[in-house]
């Protein structure tokens, strides 16, 4: 039997318990939307990391293979033998390189090109001007596909600022220093076996003559200010990219090798110097682009490595952020799911108490407010009455009871 209103309140039990639970929910609710906020974005930005050290790996196959190009054809410029053989690991590396990551950033068209035209490279010192043409080709492809890694990597287009300026050195400005230095050498070993103006010539021969020499002048003085130029922005990216970083610095070993990057530089192609009044010194032009490409050869891969660093903490930060979004979904789905079960439980016991428990029991509280039922065995007033009227009539009379 159940008491009046125990309806009400059996209603109202799973409502005031609900009330809690349906903060959680939408607290849940507002979860998983932040979650799907976060994730997407986060996950584009791992993605995006990972192709980033791809790229990386990629660029220091080409490292390999950047210098030694490069002596290869300062050494067939020189009429000396260029085998391929010096090179042939570099190549190897690329090929490795572009075989793992060639589909994904669209260069393996450009490597094959490069491959190729590497293939017909004079390997015996022939005319000068010839190697010169038929390596400089080799070396624009190089630069060229140095710039279209950078490009489908990611590494161009990142938004992180010290990520772009050390991806600016290292795929653009170091590399083009490195071709550039050993242009400006074989253009003075090209430019020393041309004849000086002979005034006494014909005039058109002096004419031409002059021609000739200036247009040397020129190429080399062209050489040189693209020397300059990259060097001056090798110090303004790491510059920058230094006063963007967290820790304002970079590895000690890192900033000794761009000093002597700077160094070599300068001493090849002083700054401020944009023309040539005369050809250069054959000796002192060699000397100086061998200890510039050194320090060079010796920087970038630096360079990479700080640049592959800063890619891997930012996709470590972009993953770490992934997970606890996902670990804050899963509590938040838990603890709710927990409460569903608390409720449900509470909600059964409840209702067998109220079910249980007499309903004018005198120890039940909720009832204590009730009159007292009438007892249905109890005596009947009437009859009382009627008792009470035969004892009066009787005393008068002088019956006893």
């Amino acid at each position: 039997m159940t008491s009046p209103g125990s309806g009400s309140r059996l209603r109202s039990a799973p409502l005031r318990a609900f009330a809690p639970l349906a903060l959680q929910i939408i607290t849940v609710i507002a979860v998983i939307a932040l979650f799907a906020l976060v994730w997407g974005p986060r996950s584009d930005d791992s993605d995006l990391h990972g192709r980033e050290r791809d790229g990386v790996e990629y660029v220091s196959a080409l490292n390999k293979l950047l210098p030694a190009l490069v002596s290869a054809q300062s050494n067939a410029v020189l009429g000396k033998p260029a085998t391929k053989d010096t090179f042939s690991e570099a190549v190897a590396a690329v090929g490795a390189a572009d075989e793992k990551f060639g589909s994904d950033f669209g260069t393996t068209n450009r490597w094959s090109g490069l491959r190729a035209r590497i293939e017909t490279l004079p390997e015996q010192g022939g005319e000068g001007l010839s190697a010169f043409k038929s390596y400089g080709e080799a070396t624009d492809l190089l630069l060229a596909l140095y710039q279209r890694v950078g490009q489908a990597s990611g590494l161009r287009s990142d938004s992180d600022a010290v990520i772009t300026y050390l991806q600016d050195a290292a795929l653009e400005e170091v590399p083009a220093m490195v071709v550039w230095a050993g242009r400006y050498q074989d253009q003075t070993v090209l430019a020393a076996d041309l004849p000086a103006p002979d005034r006494d010539a014909p005039i058109g021969n002096y004419n031409a003559q002059v021609e000739e020499l200036n247009t040397a002048l020129t190429d080399l003085a062209v050489s040189r200010q693209v020397v300059s130029e990259s060097g001056t922005d090798v110090a303004s990216d790491m510059a920058a990219a230094v006063d963007a970083s967290d820790s304002g610095t970079f590895s000690t070993q890192l900033l000794q090798s761009l000093d002597a990057f700077q160094r070599g530089v300068e001493a090849m192609a002083p700054p401020g110097q944009t023309s040539l009044g005369a050809l250069p010194s054959e000796k002192s032009v060699t000397a100086q682009r061998a200890a510039a490409q050194s320090a060079a050869t010796d920087l970038n891969p630096l360079l990479l490595d700080e640049l592959g660093s800063q890619v891997e903490d930012r996709q470590s930060s972009a993953d770490t952020t992934r997970f606890l979004a996902a670990a804050l979904v899963v509590i938040a789905v838990v603890v709710t799911v927990l409460s569903i079960l608390f409720v449900l439980i509470s909600g059964r016991r409840s209702r067998s108490e109220m079910t249980d428990t007499p309903p004018y029991d005198p120890g039940n509280l909720d009832y204590s407010a009730y009159p007292a039922a009438p007892d249905p065995m109890g005596a009947d007033p009437y009859l009382n009455n009627l008792d009470a009227g035969r004892d009066a009539r009787r005393e008068r009379a002088g019956v006893p009871r």
